[in-house]
């Protein structure tokens, strides 16, 4: 499967590179908050040695990789309100083999140590024999670390023999008095709704129809008139007709219009929102078939520049997270038990880092219907936040259902242990090669990258583990799907979901 198949949904990305430039990391000084789990981006820390951040400038962050030596260091700055001490992870990969370019044959386990002026700890980073989907950890390192009152330096180097080769890449550092974490997760739990019934349906599907979706041939319509000519009825039937159980409808795609009128983003956003409640619609005629609908909703603002790292330095966090949760919550109460559920995109790599407010979130997104499920994507790294009933699993059928202790065949479907513990497991990944939306001018949609065979035997072993599996469909702008693709799911609605009498 194509690298750019994960990075679909950040479209404004240059597939390279760089070295970061650190010139005015010494001097950044991170606040940390005893009260709640404060994130250290690796990308926020002074560098030693030949350390590079992945993707920099952009609103998405990124790792931090080629850590290669016991010379390479990070070093951040922090300011702490009091003296205490701090139970500290890190969200970390020995030698993963997505994007990080690991030639070593057989990584060994690599010690390493973050220490303060005062104190240390340390853990040992082995190496993960999963998906390459899913090799980063969140590793707790045991004890704690002692930070005094006012501003000091958090160094995280490896203490490993320099004759060892290894090649590690961070995430992210995480500090939070001792039980916080444990507190969170028990308020998180308060929120968790039922998943039992994406367990039911088996697979549902994807469908990332914006204002850049293209028709078959010529020019496309203005968004509205898209909107106002979708065939609401048609588009039902056809997905009843592929026996999926849910649909997750796109409303967000590096682009921000809502096919219905919501004033939250309509406020924001002049032009960008429809008088035709298009969602509302959907959900009334895919129920009616016995069809969920949820919603995919993408990170960020509208504008040129949003998306560069500047965008997102200079505005006003509290102003975002508040026109996020309005925004969020109107549609919630808007559309009530008909909506049953949201797909967030960038939970890890944007919200995480700003952090998010994950308890005032997912309360908005709950609004209205608190059995709705939330899931934040967070790709191929660890969960986001505890705030949330699945995890969104964006990655491909044969990264997801190999053999994997934490996800066992005949258990509930919920991961036991590793960087998604705790949340339902699914799967989000695309039907055809390529792009997730049909976004190129005058060309027909892919044929499907699997044949109905192939699809049919992913699928089984999927349910054997009740991991749920979305599958992304190119539609064109009418909200047609290409004849094979048809085809193809009417023998995987056979088989998979055989009419009993």
């Amino acid at each position: 499967m194509a690298t750019l198949l994960f990075l679909a949904a950040i479209p404004l990305i240059v597939l390279s590179q760089q070295p970061a430039e650190h010139a005015d990391a010494a001097a950044r000084i991170l606040s940390v908050d005893p009260a709640t789990k404060t994130v250290l981006m690796a990308s926020d820390a002074a560098f030693k040695g030949d350390l590079k951040e992945v993707w920099p400038g952009q609103a998405a962050r990124f790792w931090v990789n080629n850590w290669t030596t016991a010379n390479d260091a990070f070093t951040w700055t922090v300011n702490v309100p009091e003296h205490g001490d701090y139970s500290v992870s890190l969200m970390i990969v020995n030698c993963g083999k997505i994007l990080i370019d690991c030639k070593l044959p057989s990584p060994a386990p690599v010690n390493v140590e973050v220490a303060s002026v005062s104190s240390k700890v340390s853990y040992t980073v082995d190496y993960r024999k999963a998906p390459m989907t899913n090799e980063w950890v969140r590793g707790e390192l045991p004890g704690v670390l002692h930070l005094p009152a006012g501003e000091s330096k958090i160094t995280l180097r490896a203490i490993a023999n320099t004759d060892e080769k290894f090649n590690l890449s961070v995430f992210s550092l995480e500090l939070g008095k001792p039980g916080v974490a444990k507190a969170m997760a028990k308020e998180a739990s308060k929120l968790r709704a039922s998943t039992e019934w994406m367990v039911d349906a088996k697979y549902g599907l994807m469908f990332t129809w914006t204002s850049t979706t293209q028709p078959r041939t010529g020019a496309p319509k203005p968004y509205g008139q898209a909107v106002n000519d979708f065939d609401v009825n048609a588009f039902a039937d056809m997905v009843a007709g592929t026996g999926a159980g849910f649909v997750v409808f796109a409303t967000s795609w590096s682009t921000y219009y809502f096919p219905g009128p919501i004033e939250a983003i309509e406020h924001l956003m002049p032009g960008h929102t429809t008088k035709r409640d298009l969602i509302r619609e959907l959900a009334d005629a895919l129920n009616a078939r016995g069809i969920k609908l949820m919603i995919y909703y993408h990170a960020g603002r509208p504008g040129e520049n949003w998306w560069s790292g500047n965008g997102v330095k200079n505005m006003n966090k509290a102003e975002y997270f508040n026109e996020w949760e309005s925004t969020i919550r109107e549609i919630g109460l808007r559309y009530g038990d008909k909506l049953a559920g949201f797909w967030f995109d960038d939970g890890t790599t944007f919200y995480y880092s700003l952090p998010a407010p994950w308890e005032d979130f997912t309360k908005a997104a709950k609004a209205g219907n608190p059995t709705r499920v939330v899931g934040y994507n967070s790709w191929i790294l660890p969960k986001a936040t505890d705030f949330q009933d699945f995890a969104c699993g964006e990655g491909g059928f044969v990264d997801r259902v190999v053999d994997d202790p934490e996800l066992p065949v005949g258990g509930s479907g919920i991961f036991v242990s590793g960087p998604q513990k705790g949340l339902q497991a699914t799967l989000t990944t695309t039907n055809e090669p390529g792009n997730w939306g049909h976004v190129t001018p005058n060309t027909a949609v892919p044929a499907p990258e699997y044949s109905a065979a192939e699809m049919i035997a992913f699928l089984q072993k999927a349910a054997a583990k009740k991991l749920v599996a979305t599958i992304n469909l190119e539609v064109y702008q009418d909200g047609s799907a290409a004849p094979a693709t048809i085809e193809e799911f009417k023998a995987i609605k056979a088989a998979i979901k055989p009419v009993t009498k």
